[in-house]
């Protein structure tokens, strides 16, 4: 053979290739191939390392009519027939480093039952966690994981030494061709991978060796779960981008806005941002180094403002900077399309990351037209709840909210030093600020530092209020549960937070807002509307206040004023009408509203029964596509010749919060109308149309959503107190009887002061102590164990629309847990962490919580809850118009009787203060087809009863359990 080449060879280098040959016909008779130098970087460092770190792991959830026996064959087919995958990595000192093809046994499938998704995410980690054996194993697991509803998890391991030989980009297709019975593809072109250094993190948020337990969590499995990072995604809309032709442009554009969010807030540090340089997005899993492609470069600075465009204008690439945090932003490519496997639907299934070449990746896709995904994963050594936090801060930063700044300190402090100041080392401007808003949202302008918030009638809502100021208006962070511990002005100025703001976009009143014809429906009127429409456009959401004028009325200027309110919040002169099957709110201009009939006189009605004028006034049923939701009516009490004001609104555009303001605004224009001057307002508000424009632009927070989800699966459904089942199940709808019957009683004064003490002691509000007292008496009366209560809250997370009158209130629904030995003090901690803990996820409405965990078609006529409690404090139905001249007109409510209930049993517990006179009454709405009138008297009595049991346990330290009895059934 050395002769062929006698013309072209040296004699050396003939004896050598002869030697080459001979070795490589010695290893063909023994199976042996010599390996690449990628390869060989891969076992060495495998070698060293010793651990996982050159695994990586997908995963997909196949759904359809998956064939179990058929999805092995194919597995195993794949590795049989593709060169170099079924194989051992032996070194001995003779040859070194060798592969050996494997016996003729087919590479064995892990098949197995699962709980749950979350039971195979956790076997999937540990199979990736868990390191190859090269030299007695393939550098391959595959895993097919079977969950109930006949859903099938593959999940595939592969390790680094594979790259070149079956590249991640290629399974998809090769196994549907087997599966399917096709012929294999041609095989791909190798695609060699250079394995990516992972530097130590630089990011603030190294994981701690703290262990930390979340009371929503389930209970761990026996199995450990593997160190990992997070991964986590969320949806936007597309319109909060900037309108980029290309998807270069749009990835330079969102690439450039993270890294200077990131930089923000890691406290001002510099980053460098990496993207791929090709204009593709075929890089499936580049986020975890299963692909390494070239990269550009950018270190990032806070502050800049200019990335986008040097990260387009670029065109050599930094080098790697191993003291900067490493940030990929790239297009996603989960591989779904590539599947093909007949019958079945595949979805990518999203790991956590056992290991990443980046600090932080954020994967971009678009799915559709108007919206962006966004995926964000993260280092394994970072905390697992800094992804979720940054990724939910980075969507409300593009949706142009204020966001928090951490900016570095000035120099080293101990941790001692680190920790808010208390006992009056605290900023000595923070305090009076603090004071400012308490007085402020308690109308209570003589209040002092060390007097107590919840004393003067504070209670969740109204602290959700001041914090949202503090943070808006003076950059002051309050977190709620140290409001409850440090309810002073001066107290918790101890505990405030200076925070600089960084402003992107914030919510701008302008005159363009006014006028700005329609916008969609806020998921919140969205909620309430699918009700509305399930009750056939009824009076079921009629909010009707009265008020009783203790003075003279001008009616006209009283008109007058209302038409200064109504111009200055559009919602309150909008029509609901369809447009190609969506309801949307459209604005009538100010100049017309003298065409519609919502204004009524006093001597357009002839004089009757104060009672019987306010209810027949508060009957009228909305045609809300073209009249106004809202009608005022002056009335004249025929007994003592009172004028008396009905105002009814559909609840679609007004909430507690905006009736407050609402009322503040009508004494001021009063105040001005009846001595014929216009208002002068101290500033414009952003329009409630506008909210509900970027809460639809934004999309529902999926990690909101979860957190309800999360919290609610698998609770009791609601049911009558004394029924043993239940009527309805909310995944089925069922018809509803919303006749209601009322009653009402005060609570003795003596029993109140020992609730409010109770409040003291427990570092609770009142609020807490009378949820936990009634939920307790329900319990008493045979109520379950696992009780479903539903309450209001604001909706308002957003500080800017503090001003704006709109209808932002959502229902959300909290469990109560009564367990063996509770006690007082046990069941109004419970209370009080649970509706803390859950104020940054009440943007989501019922109907979407109902719909994740019964269905779209769940009911809703009948809520998944029976049982509702809020409270009313200081609603400014009882003041007076102060007038310029220094008199005032005095009124106050009017109480409608309530004849319809849409919840099963409805508490609302009244705080009241009239002319410096404090007390507490509860009003008890029912569903009369739930519970008779008797039924009804043994619920009060027996609220009554445990109110009075608790006021007589201010320390909180008795169990439930050992409560005198109250009344029985």
């Amino acid at each position: 053979m050395i002769g062929d080449f006698d013309s072209i060879l040296s004699d050396e280098e003939a004896q050598r290739l002869e030697s080459a040959f001979q070795a490589l016909g010695a290893a063909s008779a023994s199976g042996e191939r010599p390996v690449s130098e990628a390869e060989e970087r891969a076992w060495f460092a495998h070698l060293q390392q010793g651990d996982a770190r050159g695994q990586r792991a997908l995963a997909w959830r196949l759904t359809g009519d998956v064939d179990i026996a058929q999805l092995t064959a194919a597995l195993q087919a794949l590795v049989r027939e593709t060169p170099g995958v079924d194989v051992r990595y032996v070194f001995d000192d003779e040859n070194g480093l060798v592969k050996r093809p494997a016996g003729s046994a087919p590479l064995p499938v892990s098949l197995r039952q699962v709980a749950d998704e979350k039971q195979a995410i956790c076997r999937l980690l540990q199979a990736q966690a868990t390191p190859f054996v090269l030299e007695s194993e393939a550098p391959l697991r595959c895993l097919l994981l079977l969950t109930p509803g006949d859903n099938v998890i593959l999940g595939v391991v592969l390790h680094d030494i594979l790259a070149e030989t079956l590249p991640w980009r290629h399974l998809p297709a090769m196994l549907s061709a087997r599966y399917n019975g096709d012929a294999m593809p041609l095989p791909f072109a190798a695609e060699p991978v250079e394995l990516a250094e992972t530097p130590e993190p630089q990011l603030p948020w190294v994981r701690q060796a703290v262990s930390l337990q979340d009371y929503r969590s389930p209970a761990q499995r026996a199995e450990a779960l593997p160190t990992v990072g997070a991964r986590v995604v969320t949806r936007i809309a597309r319109s909060l981008l900037p309108a980029n032709d290309t998807p270069r442009a749009l990835l330079a554009a969102v690439a450039a806005r993270f890294a200077e969010f990131v930089a923000a807030q890691a406290g001002g540090q510099a980053v460098q941002l990496c993207v791929p340089a090709a204009d593709t997005a075929e890089y499936v899993g580049l986020e975890l180094g299963l692909t390494a492609p070239p990269l550009m470069r950018l270190t990032v600075q806070h502050g800049e403002g200019d990335a986008g465009q040097r990260l387009l204008a670029q065109t050599v690439a930094e080098q790697p900077d191993p003291q900067r945090a490493q940030l990929l932003v790239a297009w996603r490519d989960d591989l779904a399309a590539e599947w093909r496997l007949e019958g079945v639907h595949a979805e990518r299934l999203l790991l956590p990351p056992l290991h990443t070449p980046f600090e932080l990746a954020l994967l971009l896709e678009l799915p559709e037209a108007e919206a962006l995904t966004l995926e964000l994963v993260t280092d394994p050594r970072l905390s697992p709840h800094v992804a979720p936090f940054l990724l939910e801060q980075f969507s409300a930063f593009l949706a142009g909210q204020r966001i928090a700044v951490a900016l570095p300190a000035a120099e080293s402090v101990s941790p001692a030093m680190a920790a808010p100041a208390a006992n009056g080392d605290a900023d000595e401007s923070v305090a009076p600020l603090i004071l400012q808003e308490f007085r402020e949202a308690l109308v209570a302008p003589e209040m002092t530092l060390d007097e107590d918030f919840f004393d003067r009638g504070g209670h969740s809502l109204v602290a959700t209020r001041v914090i949202g100021r503090l943070l808006s208006l003076h950059q002051i962070e309050i977190n709620i549960n140290d409001l409850f511990s440090h309810p002073t002005a001066r107290g918790l100025a101890g505990y405030a937070k200076r925070l600089n703001v960084a402003q992107p976009n914030a919510a701008v009143a302008t005159a363009d807002d006014h006028d700005r014809a329609q916008a969609p429906l806020s998921l919140a009127q969205e909620s309430l509307w699918k009700v509305y429409e399930a009750f056939g456009h009824d009076e079921i959401f009629n909010l009707p206040f009265s008020l009783r004028f203790f003075d003279a009325v001008d009616e006209t200027a009283l008109r007058q004023a209302f038409i200064d309110v109504m111009t200055r919040h559009t919602v309150l002169r909008s029509r609901f009408v369809e447009q190609q099957g969506a309801v949307v709110q459209v604005v009538v201009p100010a100049a017309e509203l003298p065409e519609y009939q919502w204004f009524r006189f006093s001597h357009e009605t002839p004089a009757g029964n104060a009672a019987a004028l306010l209810a027949d006034a508060g009957q009228h049923r909305f045609d809300l596509a073209a009249e106004l939701p809202l009608r005022v009516t002056l009335l004249r009490d025929a007994d003592n010749g009172q004028q008396l004001l009905s105002l009814l609104f559909h609840h679609v555009v007004l909430d507690e919060w905006s009736l407050n303001l609402m009322m503040d605004e009508l004494g001021v224009a009063y105040r001005h109308r009846v001595v014929g001057q216009a208002p002068q307002w101290s500033g414009q508000p952003p329009q409630f149309h506008t909210f509900a424009r970027q809460q639809r632009a934004s999309g529902v927070q999926q990690q909101h959503l979860d957190y309800w989800l999360d919290a609610l699966r698998g609770a009791p459904v609601g049911q009558p107190i004394f029924r043993q089942e239940p009527s309805t199940h909310p995944a089925v709808p069922a018809p509803a009887d919303v006749n209601g019957g009322w009653l009402e009683f005060e609570v003795d004064p003596a029993v109140a002061e020992g609730l409010y003490q109770l409040a003291r002691r427990n570092n609770a509000s009142l609020f807490n102590v009378v949820y936990a007292g009634i939920t307790s008496a329900l319990h008493l009366l045979g109520g379950p164990a696992d009780l479903l209560v539903g309450t209001s809250t604001s909706g308002r997370n957003d500080a800017e629309f503090f001003d704006t009158v709109g209808y932002f209130t959502t229902v959300v629904v909290h469990r109560v847990r009564f367990d063996e030995g509770l006690t007082v003090a046990g069941l109004v901690s419970q209370v009080k962490n649970t509706i803390n803990g859950s104020l940054p996820y009440t943007d989501i409405p019922i109907d979407l919580v109902e719909e994740g965990l019964f269905g779209v078609d769940a009911d809703r006529k009948n809520h998944m809850f029976e049982v509702f409690i809020q409270i009313h404090s200081r609603i400014k139905l009882n003041g007076e118009f102060r007038l310029q001249d220094g008199s005032a007109i005095a009124y106050r409510q009017v109480e409608p009787e309530k004849a319809e209930s849409l919840l099963g049993l409805q508490f609302e517990v009244m705080e009241d203060d009239l002319a410096g006179k404090k007390s507490l009454r509860v009003m008890m709405t029912y569903r009369q087809d739930h519970y008779s009138r008797e039924q009804a008297n043994l619920i009060a009595d027996g609220v009554q009863h445990v109110f009075t049991q608790f006021a007589q346990h201010i320390a909180g330290d008795i169990a439930l359990a050992a409560l005198p009895p109250g009344p029985q059934a």
